[in-house]
């Protein structure tokens, strides 16, 4: 496990046994649902539980029972052990069927072709330049035929890449320093062309991109998100 990785892990880890529930937020991410209403939610009931769907960096599956609520088989991996027993007393709590694994996404010991969709949602932005790299290799690795790719990450075009107060990892990789709400946290940015020809250079296909933005502290910070899906060829 690489410093950065371990550094990661250990943030997380006090973060989800401290705050518990009170750490991420409680409904899932609006732009994953969109992406679902685009391909999956036209399937019949009968059929979705045959549909398996993984969340990388599932933290404590706080997209990940919409998923499974709706009928497709949840999975679910993180690097945290914390996170993943919140995900399972999330899922019992809800009566819901779920699949957790804890461990390093970029190397995760899944059948080759085995999921239908994979998604990334502000999880991979974790890993520095070589490690995402790596990261969309698995996904590749472990994704079927016209498997589909969802991530939702962090654009270059944000105040907080633009002018790196914080201290430079690599040229896509800042560590966030102590002001701000995870000291020491590696956080990678990307810009939509680099993305989507990452993307293309491991034999995805793009299928939909978009640029979001919103502001923070009152308008003074803009913050730009990265919104990709891609299908494996």
């Amino acid at each position: 496990m690489s410093k950065a990785t371990e550094i990661t892990k250990k943030i997380y880890q006090l973060n989800y046994k401290n705050k518990n529930s009170s750490f991420e937020r409680k409904y899932p991410n609006e732009e994953l649902c969109r992406f679902f209403g685009r391909n999956f939610f036209s399937i019949k009931s009968n059929l979705r539980k045959k549909k398996k769907i993984l969340e990388t960096g599932c933290g404590m599956s706080n997209n990940l029972w919409m998923i499974s609520q709706e009928g497709f088989s949840a999975h679910g991996i993180d690097i945290s052990e914390e996170a993943i027993k919140l995900s399972k007393k999330l899922f019992k709590k809800k009566k819901l069927k779920g699949n957790f694994k804890v461990g390093d996404f970029t190397s995760t010991n899944y059948k080759n072709n085995f999921f239908d969709c994979v998604a990334d949602v502000f999880s991979s932005c974790s890993l520095n330049k070589n490690q995402g790299e790596k990261y969309i290799k698995e996904v590749k690795r472990i994704l079927n035929k016209e498997g589909k790719f969802f991530s939702y990450f962090p654009s270059k075009k944000s105040d907080m890449f633009r002018f790196k107060p914080q201290k430079i990892f690599d040229k896509d990789t800042i560590m966030c320093l102590k002001k701000s709400a995870y000291p020491n946290l590696p956080l990678r940015f990307m810009t939509i062309t680099q993305y989507c020809n990452l993307l293309k250079k491991n034999n995805f296909r793009i299928n939909y991109k978009e640029q979001l933005m919103r502001t923070y502290f009152s308008g003074k910070e803009k913050f730009y998100f990265l919104v990709i899906e891609a299908s494996k060829l």
